[in-house]
């Protein structure tokens, strides 16, 4: 290896962390702002349909920053793109406690103002991490974005553990938000010192407009690459996949205690289940994505959530739907991050480094649809069939992304696969 190699890997390895740490800092903010809703509700003496339009605030900001964050990072890097959304999140955090906190101080206008600034910043962290993700990936030749993906899910545990504790030790919202608030601009402060350069995703000077081609190719509008078909079929798959696990966080324990008449406690486990077995499937994830390849990996892990969601509906009894739950969270662990890479890859491949942020925007916002969508649509299913009919249903969005595999097959660089040559579909 060069020196100029070497110095390369190690810069991305040190990114890699960085980019890791950004990742479980979106996941404690998440889960921190989750854990806060129900005092929030009390507070501002919302009804339940009044929380329910307030929560349309942050899915809105982050749709909408979604449409300019690919742009952004575009012109100035992932990087930068990062460090700012770092900060607005940062900010946006002791503002929701105050606008929701202490009796509703700042009302209910303060409150969907802070949840649009918090969304908005989400959405742009969504982007820029998995940007830089994918960069920091084609630098080292080797898949590390589920370990990536696994630091999000640590991020939901402490949060969720962080949340729980500020409210048995009585803490408001303000304080305890504030708190958060100071861990993310440590966190934000720590990673953006050793990111990627702005370079390493950014486009070049004389193609700010995104016109020119990669490798001297054909002149092809930035928009144009990032709504190719492969980034809509990918999309659409991303958003089965946040569907079905959508379906397993909002409705695994309510299917436990109404299907299968499960005590409080077991059925509460179900969540907390799907949770750490997620986590321990991202973690050992790229390993086996080094051994098998996506491709299979995306097949198998599909498979084995299908049986999962097999067992959990079939099953007699609340213990057997429990451990139906974990298979199913264990399959589903590594489709995202891997159908992520893909995307990022491709593009690359295609139309250049620079072209990767817009595509990875575009896939994030199909994706955020089917999370957005997928918990009210299990709902509306089981109004009309029962719930274990509507969680059946996710046998379809399996069965999709086992047939749609063989397009998570853009090779990574350094990988030993066949890398994927413009305009070449993967067979």
């Amino acid at each position: 290896m060069t020196g100029a190699g070497a110095a390369g890997s190690a810069g991305a390895a040190r990114a890699r962390w960085s980019v890791t740490a950004v990742f479980f800092l979106v996941g404690l903010m998440l889960s921190a702002w989750f854990t806060q809703i129900p005092q929030f509700k009390s507070e501002l003496g919302l009804t339940d349909g009044q929380l329910g339009a307030a929560l349309l605030f942050p899915a809105g900001g982050a749709l909408a920053s979604m449409q300019v964050a690919g742009r952004l990072a575009g012109r100035f890097g992932s990087s930068p793109v990062l460090r700012a959304a770092g900060v607005t999140i940062a900010a946006a955090m002791p503002l929701l406690g105050w606008s929701g906190g202490s009796g509703g101080s700042g009302g209910f206008a303060a409150f969907a103002a802070a949840l649009l600034l918090f969304g908005f910043a989400d959405g742009m962290l969504d982007v820029a991490m998995n940007a830089q993700a994918v960069a920091v990936e084609r630098m080292l030749g080797r898949p590390v974005l589920q370990s990536m993906h696994a630091a999000f899910s640590l991020g939901t545990i402490g949060g969720a553990a962080s949340g729980g504790a500020a409210i048995y030790l009585g803490l408001s919202p303000l304080a305890y938000l504030g708190v958060m608030g100071a861990v993310a601009v440590i966190l934000t402060a720590g990673a953006g010192a050793r990111l990627l350069p702005a370079s390493a995703d950014r486009a070049a000077p004389d193609d700010r407009d995104g016109t020119r081609g990669a490798g001297g190719g054909p002149p092809q509008r930035r928009a144009r690459a990032g709504w190719t078909g492969y980034v809509v079929v990918l999309g659409l798959l991303g958003a089965g996949c946040l569907l079905a696990e959508g379906a397993a966080e909002s409705w695994s324990a309510v299917f436990l205690r109404d299907q299968r008449h499960a005590a409080p406690a077991l059925a509460t486990a179900g969540y907390l289940v799907f949770t750490v077995v997620q986590l321990g499937g991202r973690l050992l994830g790229d390993r086996l994505h080094l051994r098998w390849g996506p491709v299979a990996l995306v097949r198998r892990g599909a498979a084995v959530a299908a049986a999962g969601l097999c067992l959990e509906l079939a099953a007699p009894g609340a213990g057997w739907s429990v451990l139906g739950i974990a298979l199913y969270s264990l399959g589903l662990a590594g489709l995202v991050p891997i159908i992520f890479g893909a995307v990022g890859h491709r593009s690359a491949a295609e139309h250049g480094a620079a072209s990767v942020t817009g595509a990875v925007a575009r896939f994030t916002t199909i994706s955020y649809l089917g999370y957005l969508l997928g918990p009210a649509s299990i709902g509306w299913l089981a109004q009309a069939a029962g719930l274990t009919w509507a969680l059946a249903a996710v046998f379809l969005v399996l069965a999709a992304v086992i047939g749609f595999a063989r397009l998570t097959s853009p090779a990574l660089p350094g990988q030993g696969q066949q890398a994927v040559q413009p305009g070449q579909v993967p067979a």
